[in-house]
């Protein structure tokens, strides 16, 4: 009998160790611990303008590809441009841009530039969008974050496009 104790006492305990894993990060704790995010994949639905659906290849310059977006706990957010830009083309746009992010009440969404959106108004200086955006988050973990944008851009003439922005944690 005494056996029969000692064993159901050792699975008890056994079982208790085991459901005290990791807890899950929290949004905020997920994209605030990276060094900056990457974009590595902009797709486009329906297609918009003469770059059809893939925007990271059709749209965006190499130069616009390694930007570096960084979320800070204090809510502050950091654009800073990567290391592929042209000599020739750093009037201004080679600066970190400076802004703040915001997650909605249940965090499923994230007020935020998104850096390739440019104001083209005063070409060629090509200055960063200050207008905010709100994509929803379809994916976060610590090395990978999912946005899904919808708008009906000038371009569109009517069309709602919606955007998938894939980005990669920074090591």
């Amino acid at each position: 009998m005494k056996k029969v104790l000692v064993l159901a006492l050792v699975a008890i305990f056994a079982l208790s160790l085991s459901s005290c894993g990791k807890k899950e990060k929290t949004n905020t704790e997920k994209i605030t611990t990276a060094k900056g995010w990457v974009l590595k994949a902009a797709t486009v639905t329906p297609a918009a303008g003469d770059y059809g659906t893939n925007w990271y290849e059709n749209y965006l310059y190499e130069w616009d590809r390694d930007d570096i977006i960084v979320f800070n706990a204090n809510g502050s957010f950091v654009i800073k441009p990567g290391s592929k830009l042209p000599e020739a083309d750093k009037d201004g746009y080679a600066e970190e841009k400076a802004s703040t992010w915001a997650f909605n009440s249940d965090e499923t969404k994230v007020k935020m530039q998104i850096p390739f959106f440019m104001d083209l108004s005063d070409d060629p200086a090509r200055t960063f969008n200050a207008q905010f955006e709100e994509p929803e988050i379809s994916s976060l973990t610590e090395t990978e974050m999912v946005l899904i944008y919808k708008a009906n851009m000038d371009f569109a003439k009517g069309t709602e496009h919606t955007w998938t922005l894939t980005y990669q944690a920074v090591k």
